[in-house]
């Protein structure tokens, strides 16, 4: 017989006494009971038992040894522990509500009294037995003893307590009614072992859940105990083993603090959490992200390390309770957690190994909690005045670390460059190494980011030449990064003379850049030319690319001092007030194209005076070369005197500028000017500047795509206006053949649907009056002249050539229509149809929008349709006809009835019919259509309308279609001309007459309409 060494028998007594004298006492026993398994401590039976478990080592004072064992076949759940034993205190303690037998000894965790109810979550069945003795609370032996208590004396209170026990089922309050059981084997290792016996599968898979949760945070939380071991036995018999001893485990990086509360801090906790002394611990080991209380509660901290800190916490340690305790506390878990972070970038500073990255670690995103929200406020706070960065080496640099706030970093990936930092540190105070991907970090906490092009804008001219060249060293690999190039180009260098200059006024001579025999020309007139030399130590590459001029002829050709001193001295010369300097000036830059071997000479060097064959100075842009094809064919340009030519040679002068052949220029970046502003040929040495008529050729870009349109680079070929008049026909077979100019010639500008000719071509069509017909067959325009009848389909149309008026450019129609006869004489049908159908396919090219200005000026006179007749009349005395009935009308313009409309936009002409179809004058007789016609088309109507006489709008006319569709006729003609009308096929008007006359082959003879 076991022995009741706790006296539980007693404790039962007291609690069913309480149950009989009360109404409500069960069910509030039960219920809460319920609300604390099923609610509060939901999920947390492991937790809690180790809770108890480390409490028991704490109170006793001696290291904690707790072994788990899971038995999932038996579905048994063991936990054994060292320290003070199970006593009779203990178990009044786990047998009550909300009344704890830990007096708060020192390591001791459990305040509340009732985590122990975490077991009746997954059993109904617990032991707890030490070596004095033992204690059973068990579903079977309570309902066993409430239904004794219930037996017998049937009173009033006795059947209430029966009905409250039967409804609740299994839902009974076990953990108030303990038995007593027997003490622990004396052989035990264990002080305490606590039995659950599973109450089904889900309880084994949720039990089995939690201790797959345990991690290396609860040896942090359960300070008491050093060594847990956790065996999961499986139903083939295997065993999973875990294990933690705290000897054994290497401490991770933690931080700790401690302090007390003012009594105003907890005035307004509940008793128990009115503990004056609080502590906190972050540590960097792995574990769930909320706050540990110790143990783990609902609260999300969503920072990468683990904070357990004594926060006051509801009954179910699942939320904090607000209040001034835990804003103190928040406050300084922030602090505490910045701390931590200086220390760890203190330990890498000497050893980069030596702790994880601080800057990994510093809050970002979104916080997880209101709690989580406060922490972060207060670390980001404290974080922007913490010794975090440094300036070399690893992130953190040396031993000197820089506080956020007072940090200077490089943005993007430069800011990462360990080199470039070193190089740049010395001279930027608070400059640190931070990589791109820490950059917001830093900036949140009050860094300066500073793009490298900003800082390159701020390096002092005063560097010495050596530093100078690490430097550039170190930023070459960013010189692609937005302006980087741009800022270095404004920095200051030294020059070989003592001097310093911008980069961009400066040259560099790298060794080896010129051949020997050349160097000292090249000198000279790097003399001549006034340019500024790099100091040989700062010579570097990226100095070129900022924009300084390596000491090869090529790039001094590019120069721009070298430019502007060579057009001013041109300038001069031509001018005639050059002096020696000037002229000298001028050969220097001629001896420059000479030491490029002739090749890719700047177009300004065209702008160089040579003196031509009759003792005049010109521009070299203005000469030809004697004896070759420009100067046979330009009579307009000077050749370049002999001894000129024996001086430099013929290639050089040729690079430089001189006429030799066709040339193409190419203007850049093209855009359509406004034409309320003042035209711009641009400069001397620009290439527009050297076309004839650019600013016209502008004025048509803007007239066809609008003002301020980019139509980007544009190619034209140079000269035209110097070409002889006698030369044309071999000029324009040269241009027609060499690849380069024809496509100048043949390459339209476009910009959407929209197009205009080339320039070369436009300035061809003015030169040779175009349009032009290519054959007898185009009304209205003159023959093509003689000196394009040679050249191909392409050119000459390019030029301005037509096949057919409706091959017309819009600008090219009102040369045309201007050749029409007088008004009032005929004009054969032949071409009246032509010029009808070339108008009303260009109004189908164009957009409505372009319709109405696409014909500068509009033609004052027509062709048109007036009856029978086709004459000119005045263009306001006429309208456009989508159909043909108006011709009986008056004169009109015919159009398809789809594109009447788009025809009068581009004519500015009104519509026939726009304001509505008149109806005859007269009522006519209804006559039935002969059925043989009726079934050919299902447009044909069964009845039309005779009239003896026929009139609309007081004009007699021969037929007539109403707005109702119906067809009006004085006689069969008329009829066929109405019924063709209700087609919409005017051309079938003989077709129709043929059926009214013999309807007895109406199939046969409108079966040919399905060749059609």
């Amino acid at each position: 017989m076991t022995t009741d060494v706790f006296g539980t028998a007693a404790l039962r007594h007291a609690v069913t006494e309480a149950w009989l004298g009360s109404a409500t006492r069960f069910r509030e026993d039960a219920n809460s009971e319920e609300d604390h398994a099923r609610g509060h401590y939901r999920d947390r039976v492991v937790v809690e038992l180790l809770q108890n478990a480390a409490d028991a080592a704490a109170r006793a004072g001696v290291p904690g040894r707790v072994e788990i064992a899971l038995d999932t076949s038996t579905r048994v759940l063991r936990v054994a522990n060292t320290g003070h034993a199970l006593d009779t205190d203990g178990v009044a303690s786990l047998a009550s509500l909300r009344a704890s037998a830990k007096d708060g000894a020192p390591g001791e965790v459990g305040r509340f009294g009732v985590g122990f109810a975490a077991v009746r979550g997954v059993s109904d069945d617990v032991t707890i037995s030490s070596r004095d003795g033992g204690v059973r609370f068990d579903l079977d032996e309570t309902r066993t003893a409430l239904a004794t208590l219930t037996s017998g004396d049937v009173g009033p209170d006795r059947q209430r307590l029966a009905a409250d026990v039967a409804g609740r089922g299994d839902d009974l309050p076990v953990l108030r009614l303990p038995f007593p059981a027997p003490a622990l084997d004396a052989g035990s290792a264990a002080d305490t072992v606590v039995e659950l016996r599973l109450r089904d599968t889900a309880a084994v898979e949720a039990v089995r859940r939690q201790l797959a949760e345990l991690d290396d945070v609860l040896l942090l939380a359960f300070p008491a105990v050093d060594h847990l071991s956790v065996v999961v036995t499986t139903p083939s018999g295997t065993e999973d083993e875990h294990t933690w001893d705290r000897s054994a485990r290497t401490a991770a990086p933690q931080l700790g603090r401690s302090g007390r509360f003012t009594a105003a801090d907890v005035a307004d906790l509940p008793r128990e959490h009115r503990r004056p002394d609080w502590s906190l611990v972050w540590t960097l080991q792995e574990g769930r992200r909320v706050l540990h209380a110790p143990t783990p509660t609902d609260v999300v901290i969503d920072l990468p390390a683990v904070l357990l800190a004594t926060f006051p916490v509801d009954a179910g340690r699942r939320r904090v309770l607000p209040g001034p305790a835990t804003d103190r506390l928040a406050a300084e878990a922030g602090a505490a957690y910045a701390e931590l972070l200086g220390s760890l970038a203190a330990d890498r500073a000497t050893d980069p190994a030596a702790a994880p990255n601080p800057l990994d670690l510093v809050p970002t995103g979104l916080p997880g909690s209101e709690l989580d929200a406060a922490v972060r406020e207060s670390a980001t706070a404290a974080l922007r005045g913490t010794p975090l960065l440094g300036a070399s080496g690893t992130e953190e640099g040396g031993a000197a670390l820089e506080a956020p706030q007072d940090a200077l970093v490089v943005a993007g990936d430069a800011g990462g460059d360990a080199d470039l930092v070193a190089a740049l540190a010395p001279v930027l105070p608070g400059l640190v190494l931070v990589p791109a991907r820490h950059q917001a970090t830093v900036r949140s906490l009050g860094a300066t980011a500073v793009a490298l092009a900003d800082l390159v804008d701020d390096l002092p001219a005063g560097l010495p030449a050596a530093r100078w060249h690490d430097l550039l060293d170190s930023l070459a690999p960013y010189a692609n990064e937005p302006g980087v190039l741009e800022s270095l180009a404004g920095a200051r260098v030294p020059l070989a003379d003592g001097r310093v200059a911008g980069v961009r006024s400066a040259v560099v001579l790298p060794e080896g850049s010129v051949d020997d025999g050349d160097e000292a020309s090249l000198a000279a007139t790097a003399r001549v030319l006034g340019l500024r030399v790099v100091h040989p130590d700062v010579a570097h590459p990226l100095l070129v690319r900022a924009g300084a001029v390596a000491t090869d002829a090529h790039r001094m050709l590019q120069d721009p001092e070298v430019r502007r001193a060579a057009l001013d001295a041109a300038e001069a010369v031509l001018d005639g007030d050059g002096d020696d300097g000037a002229r000298e000036v001028v050969a220097s830059a001629l001896a420059l194209v000479r030491l490029t071997g002739g090749a890719d000479a700047p177009f300004w060097t065209g702008e160089l005076p040579v003196p031509t064959a009759d003792g005049e100075l010109v521009a070299l842009r203005e000469a030809t070369l004697p004896g070759t094809w420009a100067a046979e064919v330009l009579d307009g340009l000077a050749p370049v005197g002999a001894e000129y030519v024996a001086r430099y040679g013929a290639p050089v002068l040729t690079a430089a500028g001189a006429r030799t052949d066709p040339d193409v220029y190419i203007v850049p970046d093209v855009i359509t000017p406004d034409p309320d502003e003042a035209d711009d040929d641009g400069g001397p040495d620009d290439a527009a500047g050297w076309l004839g008529g650019w600013s016209d050729y502008l004025r048509l870009l803007t007239a066809r795509f609008g003002p301020g349109v980019a139509v980007g680079d544009l190619v034209a070929v140079a000269d035209l206006d110097a070409v002889a008049d006698d030369a044309w026909p071999r000029v324009l077979a040269r241009l027609a053949g060499d690849p380069d100019t024809r496509r100048a010639l043949l390459t339209p500008v476009r910009r959407g649907r929209a197009a205009a000719p080339s320039y070369s071509a436009w300035w061809l069509r003015e030169r040779f009056g175009a349009p032009f017909a290519l054959h007898d067959g185009v009304p209205l325009l003159p023959p093509e002249p003689r000196a394009v009848a040679g050249l191909d389909v392409a050119v000459r149309r390019a030029l301005g050539g037509a096949d057919a008026l409706g091959d017309l450019d819009p600008t090219d129609w009102p040369a045309a229509l201007d050749r029409l006869p007088a008004v009032g004489s005929p004009l054969p049908l032949r071409d009246a149809l032509v010029v009808w159908r070339g108008l009303t396919s260009l109004a189908e090219r164009l957009d409505a929008a372009d319709r109405s200005t696409a014909l500068d000026p509009l033609p004052d006179r027509l062709p048109v349709l007036d009856a029978s007749d086709v004459v000119v009349q005045p263009a306001e005395d006429v309208v456009v006809a989508g159909t043909a009935r108006w011709a009986a009308l008056g004169a009109v313009v015919p159009a398809p009835e789809s594109e009447a409309e788009g025809l009068a936009e581009l004519l500015d002409l009104p519509l026939a019919g726009q304001d509505g179809l008149p109806s005859p004058d007269q009522l006519g007789t209804e006559q039935e259509l002969d059925p043989r016609l009726a079934v050919l088309d299902h447009r044909l109507p069964a009845v039309w309308f005779e009239h003896e006489r026929l009139s609309v709008a007081g004009r007699p006319v021969p037929w007539w279609v109403d707005a109702q569709g119906r067809v009006h006729a004085t006689s069969p003609a008329g009829l066929a001309a109405g019924l063709a009308d209700v087609l919409g096929r005017p051309d079938r008007v003989a077709l129709l007459s043929a059926v009214l006359r013999e309807p007895e082959r109406a199939v046969a003879l409108w079966a040919t309409t399905a060749w059609g």
